[in-house]
């Protein structure tokens, strides 16, 4: 009877634990998000300078979770999403803007899909 109170309060354990990193890494995701939205929004607008601000936030926020992420993310999405972050920054500090937005897109779509699977849904789970 001990193996199996021992047996489900590991399964338990591990649920919590599975949600609560879907909850870290889309919360991540999301603010990371938002900050590269408000950098294209602002060199949309000719705003060069802010948006340089803001996407040095979202890639100090990126690397600052780094221990994090390299354990519980595959590491081609770190490395691929740390590429399309300096692709874009490249394009920030050059001004480029048609080229700023389609690598802005890059990034956001980057971490959807990194939000996606690490979300929790009926395919992850059976």
């Amino acid at each position: 009877m001990k193996k199996e109170l021992f047996a489900a309060a590991l399964l338990l354990l591990i649920l919590g634990f599975s949600l609560l990193n879907t909850g870290v890494i889309g919360g991540l995701c999301d603010h990371i998000t938002g900050l590269v939205e408000r950098s294209a929004g602002a060199a949309e607008a000719g705003d060069w300078e802010e948006s340089q601000a803001l996407l040095e936030e979202a890639m100090a926020l990126w690397k600052e979770r780094e221990r994090y992420t390299g354990i519980v993310l595959r590491h081609t999405d770190i490395e691929t999403l740390t590429d399309d972050f300096y692709e874009l920054t490249e394009h920030i500090y050059t001004r480029d803007g048609p080229a700023a937005a389609a690598a802005s897109a890059l990034v956001r779509e980057h971490l959807a899909s990194i939000k996606r699977m690490e979300g929790l849904n009926l395919s992850s789970i059976f």
